[in-house]
């Protein structure tokens, strides 16, 4: 089998190489495409930046590759144009980004780049699952509104005008949690370095304390099982418009009652009640996607390395490594697809309970296993998508909201064809868990996903697994 999984993920990477050799996004852009045969050279006089408010200048500057008294080719000005509009947009920071070429003389243009801001300030009502998924909570634990997370979220992502995120959340209900978390993308005047503080407490009635066939055992009370403190600080590098590192410190202690520590006295190992550790982490990223909340073209690369246990508190030492390759394809005629690969090792063999890794956390999944929790000491997947858009439109509700943030409304629906796969090597005499470790595992399906603004995505998926499992699934975010 394991040697079938090597086979598979060859031959899956083949094709990404074969169909993919450069990442360069295709685009249009009709005032310039006309004049790319040109082989002149041209100089920029001016550019121009309209319709931004809240947004400092200097902000917007720092993603363009076009400047003031550039000299460049027509062809270049068509791909420096097509990229940076591109960059303008996964900021995150505007609704649409339209650039406009101003021809002044044969040798001298102006360039102008109009924006329209989004609506940065949200409080959010908080009424979210406490389980990992949809399915989980509908299928595993019937649809049990005690497992439901409720309070308020106030973020906004672009604090005094300078991208700075700040967020608050008062949340109750299943985890009762009060966060504090704030970002500075830059606080150097050359805006490469940034910084982000974040702190937390949670406390927890209703804990997963073991997992039994791949599915989570939880622990019911009237008392507290479970309580966190958290608190981090990270160092941002960003040298050029598509990598950036991390540099994190990060501190926590975590306390359980005696009822989670008789019902596994591996929850922290050696019946510990308390886990507190300083932890580090690096995080590499180069982002070359043309729209993150749901690319179609272009390719992502994401590495962390964590150290968890250092220095004074010896309660868990674990190291780990996780990495995703991403490729995203035009085949042409509405046809797209996608392929990401992810890799996961930790060590040492022995960990607690409370910090297993595996597939079936956040975007580490596979398709036709949302049911399942599949821990594991290494993992890797592989998760392909072939896609056709359906339709795309746009509709003008201006007559009932006149804010101009939310008076257009955008659609785009794809139906999918997936394929996942991937191979989970299991913790050591975790024999509890054994029907999809130390074999390989595949799944897939059929789908619809539903794209809308500000990074809304829908996905309905009906997917099959290995054992022939199969079900409707439904989730709030792009694949991969």
């Amino acid at each position: 089998m394991v040697r079938s999984f090597i086979i598979a993920f060859g031959l899956s990477q083949l094709l990404i190489v074969a169909a993919y050799s450069s990442p360069v996004m295709n685009g249009n852009i009709a005032d310039i495409d006309s004049l790319t045969n040109q082989s002149d050279i041209i100089q920029i006089d001016k550019v121009f930046i309209v319709g931004y408010k809240k947004t400092k200048e200097h902000i917007i500057r720092r993603e363009l590759s076009l400047t003031d008294g550039m000299l460049l080719s027509w062809s270049q000005l068509n791909e420096n144009i097509k990229a940076d509009k591109r960059k303008l947009i996964n900021t995150s920071l505007f609704l649409s980004v339209d650039i406009n070429v101003i021809e002044l003389s044969k040798e001298k243009i102006d360039i102008i780049i109009r924006v329209a801001e989004r609506w940065y300030f949200f409080p959010i009502p908080i009424f979210n699952l406490a389980d990992r998924n949809f399915t989980e909570w509908w299928v595993n634990q019937n649809a049990d509104f005690s497992r439901v997370d409720w309070g308020i979220k106030l973020r906004h992502f672009n604090f005094r005008g300078r991208r700075e995120v700040l967020n608050i959340i008062a949340q109750f209900g299943y985890t009762k949690l009060f966060r504090l978390a704030y970002s500075f993308p830059y606080i150097d005047k050359n805006q490469k370095l940034g910084l982000s503080f974040s702190g937390d407490y949670a406390t927890n009635k209703n804990i997963a304390f073991s997992t039994v066939g791949h599915r989570q055992q939880f622990l019911d009370s009237d008392e507290v099982l479970r309580e966190r403190w958290r608190a981090g600080v990270s160092l941002g590098y960003r040298p050029d418009f598509y990598s950036s590192h991390s540099f994190g410190l990060s501190f926590s202690s975590t306390t359980v009652s005696d009822s989670v520590i008789e019902s596994n006295p591996n929850y922290f190992l050696n019946g510990n009640y308390q886990q507190r550790f300083f932890g580090l982490s690096y995080t590499f990223i180069w982002d070359f996607r043309d729209f993150r909340s749901y690319p179609l073209t272009g390719a992502y690369f994401r590495a962390t390395a964590k150290k968890t246990g250092l220095w004074i508190y010896d309660d868990v030492s674990i190291f780990s490594v996780n990495a995703r390759y991403s490729r995203y394809f035009d085949l042409g005629k509405k046809f797209y697809f996608g392929s990401s690969i992810t890799g996961h090792i930790s060590t040492p063999d022995v960990q607690p309970y409370y910090n297993f890794s595996g597939i079936g956390f956040g975007r580490d999944f596979l398709r036709g296993y949302e049911r399942y929790i599949i821990e594991g000491q290494y993992f890797a997947v592989n998760k392909n998508n072939l896609k056709r858009l359906l339709f795309s439109f746009e509709t003008d509700i201006s007559n009932v909201i006149k804010m101009k943030q939310f008076s257009k409304i955008p659609f785009s629906a794809y139906l999918t064809l997936n394929f996942d796969h991937g191979y989970v090597v299991n913790y050591p005499n975790y024999a509890e868990n054994n029907l999809f470790t130390n074999r390989y595992i595949y799944g897939g399906g059929v789908g619809i996903d539903i794209i809308s603004f500000y990074d809304f995505v829908m996905r309905w998926e009906y997917s099959v697994n290995i054992e022939g499992e199969h079900s409707l699934y439904f989730n709030l975010y792009a694949a991969f």
